[in-house]
């Protein structure tokens, strides 16, 4: 079971590297608009959803195999 998980890693691993891409954007495009606050929000909601996405991918390859 452990064997299937850590084969998926570099899956998940992918959302983070991704995430950090988006960084600069969020910086960018929000953070002089709409502040501090917002932008955090901005990223932390784009990190959230960007892992549930990922998550949901992965979880449907593992329990498909």
């Amino acid at each position: 079971m452990l064997r299937r998980f850590a084969s998926h890693f570099d899956d998940m691993a992918l959302p983070i590297v991704v995430w950090m891409c988006t960084l600069p954007l969020v910086s960018w495009l929000v953070f002089p608009f709409f502040g501090m606050k917002v932008s955090l929000l901005a990223a932390a909601g784009l990190l959230i959803g960007i892992l549930v996405i990922c998550w949901g991918i992965c979880s449907w390859k593992i329990f498909r195999s």
